[in-house]
């Protein structure tokens, strides 16, 4: 058996999808998974410094392979759309001559269903089996018509045609398992992390002015920027000891951007948060080396409910204190004030009550990092699902 991870996207470097495929993937080869990454789509936009060149390579010993022949992506539009058909065409060109029987091709794909359709034929053809990745619902976030008519194409017209699921959370298995085939097998894999890789030693003390660390996105749906903020700033009379906020991401790209302007005037905080643009994930974690605290301010929305977020396991993995919201995967996992300080969604007082618990008692906020570091080694680290995949794919 050996198992292709169909994707979209970018491979080795990108953001919390790539890293979620590289987990799979190193799961996989624990378990001494014959294993191949094969991405479909050129993935670096003309005109932006590419974080990917080589149009194959390894990743941990892991292959992957552009089918184009390279990660870029032209200048011109009518090209660009040429060379997806023809990257595509090929795509169905190499699991024809590749695919063997009891093969899987695992897909972590984007929303091309058609695409996906024929790739299906293929795969059953072959008589190996199709395996959906599920960390979001399809088209979610879109209103359109057009995003509507995909999910109900994916979810209707795909979804039965699966031969199995992993779904990241509850909310997706009970998705996966309201259109699934009567055979199709679903397994739940919550967000993964290489807790080696963020082992790394707390340098908090370090720092003159200690400091709450944000990476991510600047939404207010996604991670509740604005709320964070305003928690922060109510927090602040209240907090024994200087503090600032340092985030990083794309700011000028945010919708919220004018709210954030707007909030830091409102109380003052052009002195207390600073934005250090988008950081990779060395950069990433000597940021966390000297961070205090964390948040992940998770609202009642259907995104947060469905998905679950890589920077938790990450930031548990770096034995970071986290604050997050009881809505979603989270507190299925972690205990407040045991393994975290969990509040509240949408109510920026109890966030705010919990920045200033977190940062005046450091005796109970390391307690409960190192807590939160034990609930990741134990039930997020990539080694502890490799065989439990394995044996999955077998049942397929």
């Amino acid at each position: 058996m050996k198992v292709y991870i169909l994707t979209s996207k970018p491979i080795p470097n990108g953001m919390a999808a790539t890293n979620r495929i590289k987990n799979y993937a190193r799961a996989l080869k624990f378990a001494s998974v014959d294993c191949k990454i094969l991405i479909f789509t050129r993935t670096e936009i003309y005109g932006k410094v590419p974080k990917n060149i080589e149009y194959t390579g390894f990743v941990d010993g892991i292959p992957y392979e552009y089918i184009g022949g390279t990660p870029l992506r032209g200048k011109n539009v009518l090209i660009r759309l040429f060379n997806d058909w023809k990257d595509r065409r090929k795509t169905i060109e190499y699991l024809k001559g590749n695919l063997k029987a009891a093969d899987i091709v695992f897909s972590y794909a984007g929303t091309d269903i058609n695409f996906m359709l024929k790739v299906i034929g293929i795969v059953h053809k072959k008589k190996a089996k199709f395996v959906r990745e599920l960390c979001e619902i399809p088209f979610y976030g879109d209103v359109s018509l057009k995003a509507r008519l995909g999910y109900k194409k994916a979810t209707e017209r795909l979804f039965p045609l699966c031969d199995g699921f992993i779904a990241i959370s509850e909310g997706l298995v009970e998705l996966a398992n309201k259109f699934k085939s009567t055979n199709c097998k679903v397994l739940k894999v919550p967000t993964l992390v290489d807790s080696s890789f963020f082992l790394i030693k707390d340098r908090s003390y370090e720092q003159e002015i200690p400091y709450i660390f944000h990476a991510g996105t600047f939404t207010e749906q996604k991670d509740g920027i604005l709320g964070m903020l305003e928690a922060f700033a109510k927090a602040l009379p209240y907090i024994n000891k200087p503090l600032k906020y340092v985030m990083a991401g794309d700011i000028e790209s945010s919708p919220c951007r004018h709210k954030i302007n707007e909030l830091i005037n409102r109380y003052h905080l052009q002195d207390k948060v600073d934005f250090v643009g988008y950081l990779d994930t060395e950069q990433i974690k000597n940021y966390l080396e000297k961070a205090s605290l964390v948040v992940l301010n998770k609202y009642k929305t259907a995104q947060n409910y469905y998905g679950f977020s890589n920077k938790l396991s990450e930031y548990l993995a770096a034995g970071k204190a986290v604050i997050t919201t009881n809505w979603g995967e989270a507190p299925l996992w972690l205990k407040d004030r045991e393994s975290a300080y969990i509040v509240e969604p949408e109510n920026v007082d109890a966030l705010s009550n919990a920045i200033v618990e977190a940062i005046n008692d450091d005796e109970e906020r390391k307690k409960i990092a190192l807590q939160g570091k034990e609930i990741c080694k134990e039930y997020f680290d990539y080694h502890v699902y490799g065989e439990s995949m394995l044996k999955f794919f077998k049942q397929l």
